[in-house]
């Protein structure tokens, strides 16, 4: 009786064990391939005052977000990640006009202009490896001009307030960063991947004539500037190509039951063609909070530096925090750029 007892529960288990490999199976051959999803970030300010007390501020209207979205593509031993990023702000501090005798209205200052787009494409080395023969892309640039402000009203604008008629600082794909490599791409879990590349190639591009003659974007320029304060056009290129080595790693988990998350991608490059020992950094973060089902409040940390760009120093002593020469030029030298964020944000996966 005992014996056929212990038969009869083995069996069961056995059975219930099967089920369960099955069951198992079956949900990851339904697991769809692609993994989409976006997320919509706001920031807004406003404030208005109509015949305003002593001491009281000024008007401020502030607009601006982030958007990302991804698009994975995950199935035997092939693997496509791709990611989409926008972050933008503009701002108009007080009302009525520029200055006495002028009709221009008080414009929009740009806050923060940026694109980015990554694709990366992996081939499994063995079925059972975590490592891939992998292909990467990245574009880095902004969507709209930026123009210098004047002597007496000075900062970034989104339309021309000079009245000599001014050339934009950028625009679209000027300046342009764009990253090609091939190398091995190593993913230990779910939530860490390092891709390397040996030989990679990066160019940095800047479309636009005028704007390439100013020499301030990484694009090649020789000789001195002429009367009109850019660079000859024979001596300049309006595309500096690259070769080197390529590190990206990516990070991405959640923590206190999902309610809070951290993402990170930090891109290293070292130009084997000039100062290799001077390596570029593209640090991007973020930190969330869920406050309820699909809203978060999320910080933004970026940490930038090219060798072969010229940041605006800063100097909180200066008018709009920017050191200007003699000339009341901006100063620029190579320096690390940190661009910070806050966000109310809203996540969807589609």
């Amino acid at each position: 009786m005992q014996k056929s007892l212990t038969y009869l529960l083995l069996t069961f288990l056995f059975s219930c064990s099967s089920l369960l490999i099955q069951a198992q199976e079956a949900a990851e051959e339904a697991k769809p391939a692609w993994e989409t999803g976006a997320g919509f970030g706001l920031d807004f300010s406003q404030l208005f005052q109509l015949n305003p007390r002593q001491g009281a501020g000024q008007n401020r209207l502030g607009l601006g977000g982030a958007v990302n979205i991804f698009a994975k593509y995950n199935k035997g031993r092939l693997a496509w990640d791709n990611l989409g990023g926008l972050q933008f702000g503009m701002q108009r501090l007080g009302s009525g006009i520029i200055a006495q005798g002028s009709t221009d209205k008080i414009p929009f200052q740009k806050i923060i202009d940026e694109l980015r787009l990554n694709s990366k494409v992996g081939y499994k080395v063995s079925e059972n490896s975590k490592f891939f023969y992998a292909v990467d892309f990245t574009l880095l640039t902004q969507l709209t001009p930026t123009y210098r402000g004047t002597a007496d009203y000075q900062g970034f604008f989104l339309k021309d307030i000079s009245a000599e008629g001014q050339n934009p600082l950028s625009k679209f794909f000027s300046p342009a960063t764009t990253t090609f490599s091939v190398g091995i791409d190593y993913k230990p879990n779910d939530k860490l991947s390092f891709f390397y590349s040996p030989i990679g190639s990066k160019f940095i591009m800047v479309l636009d004539e005028i704007i390439a003659r100013q020499g301030v974007h990484g694009n090649p320029v020789e000789g001195d500037k002429g009367p009109d304060g850019l660079y000859l056009a024979e001596n300049t290129d309006k595309v500096d190509a690259q070769i080197g080595s390529l590190l990206r790693a990516n990070y991405g988990s959640k923590f206190l039951n999902d309610r809070m998350a951290y993402t990170s991608a930090l891109t290293l490059y070292s130009n084997y063609l000039k100062n290799p020992q001077n390596i570029d950094v593209d640090w991007t973060n973020e930190f969330a909070l869920e406050i309820i089902k699909g809203l978060q409040l999320s910080f933004l940390v970026n940490v930038f530096y090219d060798d072969d760009m010229r940041m605006q120093v800063s100097d909180n002593k200066a008018p709009n925090g920017i050191k200007v020469d003699a000339d009341g030029n901006p100063v620029t030298a190579r320096r690390v750029n940190l661009t910070q964020q806050l966000l109310l944000k809203y996540n969807v996966i589609f």
